[in-house]
């Protein structure tokens, strides 16, 4: 019998005894007191009181132990949690809305609003963030999903009908997807970040510049960075004293605003997307940054044996598996820069139950399979979706 002194607080931490344990120390306790002949049966009144009073004590353990694991990011769950993150500077993340960038042809000097909507066949709606006025037949203007969710995620050229149509406006298309519109984030997606958050409360370092692009802005997926502190140029071509960030999703001009943010006075930004900040002061500051080449995964899973365990959706959760590990339009997967490397992708297989045994193959272009692995460049990022996933 466990003794009550290795119970609550230990050298090892919290020690919970359980229900049986609990009852066990109150029997010999009873017997102590009223002898070894004491009637502690399941139909006794004494024993019926022992058995109610460890089901109370055994409740009051298990709150305890919840106390002391809100202490510990590892551990808290819900608002314990975020109350955590709250102490560097992190929040929440609720469901984001997908952004990108609506075209719009028409006549020369025609206004196109803010708010402006714009809809896919599917009717799924998205409304312009500031107004512009086309020239030269077009103008480009930044748009978000009306409603959150990641079913607010499309693909190029699917959004081609004006809601509300405007004399002057005759098309819209979004010549690159709409990304990042996701649920609201998980309890395991909130410790992810708060990891990824290094020195996020007051630094200036290239890792708080990340955290800070990752944090605040909406609908950016994935997020890398790089400095070159010398006096040269470096083998990836950052000019002398410069910093590189690399961010995947999100709109242009919040990414800049947020390495404008964090960056140190003085410090280069270096990147082929350019965007005007305006600072507190009035005055306008270039802030670059890199958009990462997207770089298409293809999967094939053939000869899967499974047995009675495996389950009626098991092919779509192998699915859901693989894309979630590799990563698509929605925050996780692998960052931008790191190979796909093919030996790692059966593991996120062997997670769904009743799997025995399959081989598995990987293509950049969904024509040449093979086991060789997918080399990505530093300002590339590995992508998938289910449909580029096959299981049989």
């Amino acid at each position: 019998m466990a003794k009550a002194t290795d119970w609550g607080l230990t050298d090892a931490g919290f020690r919970r005894p359980t229900y049986a344990e609990l009852l066990d120390a109150l029997e010999h306790k009873a017997r102590e007191l009223f002898g070894s002949k004491a009637n502690l049966s399941v139909r006794s009144p004494l024993g019926i009181f022992l058995r109610i009073y460890a089901w109370v004590l055994n409740l009051l353990f298990s709150t305890l132990e919840d106390v002391y694991n809100s202490r510990f990011i590892d551990t808290a769950v819900g608002s314990s949690l975020y109350n955590l993150g709250r102490a560097i500077g992190l929040r929440l993340l609720g469901a984001q809305k997908a952004v990108g960038y609506l075209t719009f042809t028409g006549e020369d000097d025609v206004e196109v609003p803010e708010g402006f909507l714009a809809e896919t066949v599917a009717g799924t709606q998205y409304i312009t963030l500031r107004q512009g006025v086309i020239q030269d037949g077009t103008i480009t203007l930044p748009a978000a999903a009306v409603a959150p969710g990641p079913d607010s995620n499309t693909a190029e050229h699917t959004i081609k009908t004006i809601t509300n149509p405007k004399s002057g406006i005759s098309a819209v298309t979004n010549a690159k997807p709409f990304e990042g519109g996701r649920n609201t984030e998980t309890d395991a997606e909130f410790r992810e970040r708060y990891y990824l958050s290094v020195d996020f409360a007051g630094g200036a370092n290239i890792d708080a510049i990340v955290a800070e692009v990752y944090e605040s802005v909406e609908a950016v997926i994935a997020v890398t960075g790089e400095e070159n502190d010398t006096d040269f140029p470096n083998a990836n071509g950052l000019p002398p004293h410069s910093i590189e960030i690399v961010a995947y999703g999100g709109l242009d001009e919040e990414i800049a605003k947020a390495i404008f943010k964090r960056k140190a006075a003085g410090i280069q930004t270096f990147g082929n997307t350019t965007v005007a900040v305006v600072s507190a002061s009035g005055k306008t500051f270039d802030i670059s940054f890199s958009r990462p080449t997207p770089v298409n995964v293809w999967v094939r899973v053939t000869n899967l044996v499974t047995d009675r365990h495996f389950p009626l959706d098991g092919i779509e959760q192998i699915k859901q598996n693989i894309v979630a590990y590799i990563g698509g339009n929605t925050r996780g997967g692998l960052n931008i820069g790191q190979d796909v490397i093919r030996v790692t992708l059966p593991t996120e297989i062997l997670k769904v139950p009743g799997v025995v045994d399959f081989k598995l193959q990987i293509s950049p272009d969904g024509e040449h399979f093979g086991w060789g692995n997918i080399v990505i460049a530093a300002r590339q990022k590995a992508v998938t979706e289910e449909s580029m996933v096959s299981v049989s």
